[in-house]
């Protein structure tokens, strides 16, 4: 009876190792297909970006052509990012007291002349 308890733990001990194992058999093989779906994305995005680019760059040459072929329809060019300012000019027609935002500084003086205290 002694053999047989020893050779039931044996077998337990067996069972539980090859169970233990085909676990982590298993997610090896889950984290391998991980790591394979990572760079198939990482790929296929990738040329996905390289495609666009590429196509950028195509539509660049052909304006660049057609510029060179159409010298008078090329636009002014303008820096990348910095807004163009339209030059402020006073309007006409007002006095020059007044600011485009129509306050009148000569007026405003006089009305301050007249709230302050003699002295």
């Amino acid at each position: 009876m002694r053999w047989l308890k020893v050779l039931a733990i044996a077998v337990a001990v067996v069972v539980v190792f090859v169970v233990i194992s085909a676990l982590v058999h298993i997610l090896y093989l889950v984290g391998v297909g991980l790591l394979i779906a990572a760079a198939l994305f990482a790929a296929v995005k990738g040329w996905e970006k390289t495609k666009r680019a590429r196509e950028r760059r195509e539509e660049r040459r052909q304006q660049r052509e057609e510029r060179r072929a159409h010298p008078s329809i090329e636009a002014p060019r303008q820096p990348t990012g910095l807004p163009i300012e339209a030059h402020r000019q006073q309007p006409t027609g007002l006095p020059p007291a007044v600011t485009s935002s129509g306050f009148d500084v000569e007026e405003e003086l006089a009305r301050l002349k007249r709230e302050l205290p003699d002295r």
